[in-house]
């Protein structure tokens, strides 16, 4: 056994499990949302292996479901919830809500992708070290994002719908399927439009920048704009705030010491720049996200009650 890999899959697991605890006494709901991530995790990472073959996980994994490594699926639901348990302490109303979600995930890929193939863990295929983002193809960025949104999208929905239709919970565990097929419908036009633009192995880093400006033009409007709704989602949060931040920078700082280890500093200085970026971008969205949830107001719906859409 790897000892690298028995970290990694204990740590994540151990996170999990605390997760899952959490979320069980916040209600079934959110116990259900966590499952179902962790459902959708594996579900991508399997279909997108056997869909479009850009990619295979390292034989070192323990614990796989066919090509995909279980704790993987973990860690996508860590990151997904993580994320939706910030934006909602943010305050931002549902129709902005997923695209902030999908920015604060890819905040963390931007961070670990170029080092986690260095470390062996995946390996992408018909892509060398030199292309696409220092061996990272943009496609993969791009995916993150509807990755995201897509959850998101359904999860939240479901969310609001239940909260007055309590059996429709268990819709929850369905969501991984029209989430898939949202990624797959969103990959192809990336697909059509790809050779025309950028045909070179790993290509479509402009596709990928002007995709992710529009997300953060709407995700800026939601954490800034007039139209918030009061800091909230503790009742229904499958994380705890302070859990989901520790889990962003346990993440960032693995991977720091990581590309520190490989000697990356020197050999691509500027992953090091762009880890340093994401994980200072981590301390001013910590500061605002808790003040911002200091101040809901007493008296209002309880925490977690979402505001009606304007």
């Amino acid at each position: 056994m790897n000892p690298l890999y028995v970290i990694l899959e204990l740590g994540a697991t151990t996170f999990f499990v605390i997760a899952a605890v959490f979320a069980l006494r916040h209600g079934r709901l959110p116990f259900l949302e966590l499952i179902s991530a962790a459902a959708f995790g594996i579900l991508l990472e399997e279909g997108d292996q056997l869909i479009f073959e850009t990619y295979h996980y390292s034989s070192d994994w323990l614990l796989a479901i066919d090509r995909a490594p279980v704790v993987i699926g973990l860690t996508w639901a860590l990151i997904i919830a993580g994320a939706m348990r910030i934006t909602d302490a943010l305050g931002v109303r549902r129709r902005y809500a997923p695209f902030v979600d999908a920015v604060l995930v890819v905040m963390l890929d931007l961070a670990f992708d170029a080092v986690a193939i260095r470390m062996g863990l995946w390996t992408w295929r018909n892509v060398g070290l030199a292309d696409g983002w220092f061996g990272v193809p943009a496609g993969n960025f791009y995916s993150w994002l509807f990755v995201t949104l897509g959850f998101s999208i359904f999860t939240r929905y479901l969310r609001d719908a239940a909260r007055d239709r309590p059996s429709l919970e268990w819709l929850q565990l369905l969501v991984p399927i029209p989430a898939f097929v949202f990624l797959v419908a969103c990959i192809i036009p990336f697909a059509l439009i790809l050779p025309f633009v950028d045909p070179d192995p790993g290509g479509g880093l402009v596709l990928f920048v002007i995709t992710f400006a529009a997300f953060l033009a709407v995700a800026w409007i939601g954490i800034f704009g007039p139209d918030r709704g009061r800091p909230d989602g503790a009742s229904v949060a499958i994380l705890d705030l302070r859990i989901a931040f520790i889990i962003r920078f346990a993440i960032h700082g693995f991977f720091l010491i990581a590309l520190l280890w490989l000697g990356l500093a020197q050999t691509a200085p500027i992953l090091l720049v762009v880890s340093l970026i994401m994980l200072g971008a981590e301390v001013p969205l910590a500061l605002l996200t808790e003040r911002r949830h200091a101040t809901s107001v007493p008296g209002r719906p309880p925490i977690g009650k979402p505001l009606p859409e304007a």
